[in-house]
């Protein structure tokens, strides 16, 4: 546990115990950078911070603002506006605001090719099929509610049927009985009236002769004839009124079914069975599903536009809050340009300028020394700006007191600016009370514009390349392999 910090260890001996690397930056963000109270956004770290005040490699040594190279530009405003005590949360709300945006900005031009390519469709376009489909489901709507379900609806299909079959049967046997009766009509008017003495009369005429036994036979045969022709009047008359009456019985019953069948088609266009209902159901289902999933395709869209709109005018508000924070901090900004214009005064004899504005993407920084033709200017204005930064926080009594230079700051510097830059870092180091860290080459030293400054009493070690007693660690350690390409 570190200042309630709980911290993972392992005891080494009775005064060391070792923890992890994270758990290290942890310790020590906490120790000198601790996070704000009540502040939910990222802040800086120790670490961070440290490549400001320890700054590495040549390229953070051409721009104040930058500690490292490819350091992204959010990036380097946070950092920065931390550095001078600015209103970071704010920024770094700006940050995610705008990088909120490109995206948004991004996918709304990939979705506007895709509808120029035909590949999808326009707000305008599902917003015409939303309106078909809200048809649609109105309809089904309406079709489901009023469905009335039976239970007998299966038994009423088959009754249906069963007085379909008895209808065809009716009429064919009706349509059957009907030509034989009109045969039966026909024939019975066809039939001659019968004649006894008719036949002896042909066979006289021929000239035949009978005896008396043989005449009256013949008249017999006549008579039986005549009885025959008159029975079979009789036989069809009473067919034809039969034949009528099972028409006339058949008529009723087609007229009965008919009537039935009426009924139970009315029934039926108004009910349905059970799985009609379902198959209803399942139709209005998936027209539903098809309606929510293209109201979520066209509320995404809408969302898009919404949110880019509302995140262009969260930017501008909390543009406006900062430039009003920064107003509000007057006096604690111009506490550190007062310090960079000094500092800068005592190089170059001109105050320099450290702008502080508010821009589109948030903060803005500038930073300016009047060059006077003199080399390394751009480095004087790195060692201006981190020696303003540790002389405000050192002020404070907040943070890291330390801050240290490599020889390559001084390498393009005018050896009477490098001169008064040590100088002017003993002088304020010890003055608002932290250390001033310098690494520097003994033939790069301007020893000649010194004048009675004297450099030895700050001098702590001496390093050198003849054996592994000179080096940093007192040990000569190995070249760094270099990775395969």
């Amino acid at each position: 546990m570190i200042d309630g910090l709980h911290i993972d260890s392992e005891r080494i001996d009775a005064d060391f115990v070792r923890i992890g690397a994270d758990d290290w930056k942890r310790a020590l963000t906490h120790r000198f950078y601790p996070p704000a109270h009540g502040v939910m956004t990222r802040q800086p770290s120790f670490r961070d911070i440290l490549l400001y005040l320890v700054r590495l490699g040549k390229a953070a040594f051409t721009d104040p603002q930058m500690a490292f190279q490819g350091q992204s530009g959010p990036g380097k405003r946070l950092d920065v506006s931390y550095l001078l005590g600015l209103n970071w949360g704010l920024q770094e709300s700006i940050h995610e605001q705008l990088a909120s945006r490109s995206h948004l900005t991004d996918a709304s031009k990939v979705r506007r090719a895709a509808e120029e390519a035909g590949a999808e469709k326009s707000i305008g376009e599902l917003e015409a099929e939303r309106v078909a489909l809200e048809s649609q489901l109105s309809a089904k709507k309406k079709e489901l509610d009023s469905f009335n379900l039976r239970e007998d609806y299966r038994d009423l299909e088959k009754r249906l049927g069963g007085i379909d079959r008895e209808l065809h049967d009716a009429i064919n046997e009706n349509f059957s009985d009907g030509r034989l009766r009109d045969f039966y009509q026909e024939s019975a008017s066809d039939v001659p009236e019968a004649d006894s003495a008719r036949p002896i009369a042909i066979l006289q005429e021929a000239g035949a002769i009978f005896k008396d036994e043989t005449l009256r036979k013949l008249s017999e045969v006549a008579s039986f004839h005549e009885q025959v022709y008159r029975n079979r009047k009789e036989f069809l008359k009473a067919e034809v009124t039969r034949l009528t009456q099972a028409i006339r019985a058949r008529d009723a019953k087609i007229d009965a079914l008919s009537l039935e069948k009426q009924q139970l088609l009315t029934v039926l266009r108004t009910s349905g069975a059970i799985d009609t209902l379902i198959a209803l159901q399942r139709t209005h289902t998936d027209l539903n599903a098809r309606y929510q999933v293209l109201l979520s395709q066209i509320d995404d869209r809408k969302s898009i536009d919404r949110r880019a709109d509302e995140l262009t005018a969260a930017i501008a508000r909390d543009r406006t809050l900062l430039k009003q924070d920064l107003e509000d901090r007057r006096q604690q900004v111009d506490e550190v340009r007062a310090l960079f214009a000094e500092y800068t005064r005592e190089l170059y004899g001109r105050p320099g300028r450290l702008g502080v504005d508010v821009g589109s993407n948030g903060y803005s920084f500038s930073f300016t020394i009047d060059r006077q033709g003199s080399d390394g200017v751009d480095q004087m204005v790195v060692f201006c700006f981190d020696l303003t930064v540790a002389s405000v926080w050192a002020k404070r009594g907040k943070g890291f007191p330390v801050l240290m230079h490599d020889s390559s700051l001084f390498a393009d510097v005018d050896p009477r600016q490098h001169a008064k830059a040590l100088k002017l870092a003993a002088e304020n180091s010890a003055k608002y009370g932290f250390q001033y860290i310098c690494c520097l080459n003994v033939g790069t030293v301007p020893k000649d514009h010194l004048g009675e400054f004297s450099i030895e009493p700050y001098v702590r070690l001496r390093l050198h390349d003849v054996g592994p007693d000179g080096r940093l660690l007192g040990k000569q350690l190995p070249p760094r392999e270099k990775s395969a390409a």
